[in-house]
């Protein structure tokens, strides 16, 4: 009886982990200009290479880099462009004030993961009196699977032990 019950609960352990696809999250590989660079100029694109693939859903905006300048403000930028694997914004050609920017970056992987993270680029010197930027990349995911398997497991363990349990009572 034993084996036959533990077989069962083995057999439906292996379908309820195996029945999903690989959840690795996309990260980035390069950055160009490259991270915390000084430049002596503005460039006129800013591009970020990741491991996989992006999500592209026509002309709506599932990807995104914003460009902040030393006083906060907001970067205007000409067009976003996602080829592949790289995410590139357009700056346009005008007068930048030298000091600490920001990147910023929300990406869309093709398996549907978002990432998102910010990284420093400074014009000629970095700000003195810049507050901290905390640079960081999120990867925390909450995903309907990830619960539903959660829920098996502690079902599996919840039965494993109830099983254990009786046997010993019975002096099995």
């Amino acid at each position: 009886m034993f084996r036959k019950v533990s077989g069962v609960l083995i057999t439906l352990a292996l379908i309820a982990f195996s029945t999903t696809t690989a959840s690795a999250h996309t990260s980035v590989v390069k950055t160009t200009p490259s991270y915390k660079s000084t430049l002596r100029e503005m460039p006129k694109s800013i591009s970020i290479e990741f491991t996989d693939v992006l999500m592209t859903l026509g002309e709506k905006k599932v990807n995104s880099i914003e460009v902040t300048d030393p006083r906060g403000t907001k970067v205007p930028t000409i067009k976003t462009v996602v080829d592949q694997r790289i995410l590139i914004v357009l700056l346009p050609v005008r007068s930048y004030v030298d000091g600490t920017y920001l990147i910023s970056y929300r990406v869309v992987s093709a398996d549907g993961h978002s990432i998102s993270g910010s990284y420093e680029l400074y014009l000629n010197t970095p700000s003195e009196n810049a507050a901290p930027i905390e640079e960081h990349q999120s990867f925390l995911h909450i995903h309907q699977t990830h619960l539903i398997q959660a829920g098996l497991a502690l079902i599996f363990i919840f039965l494993w032990w109830t099983y254990r349990r009786f046997n010993r009572e019975q002096g099995l």
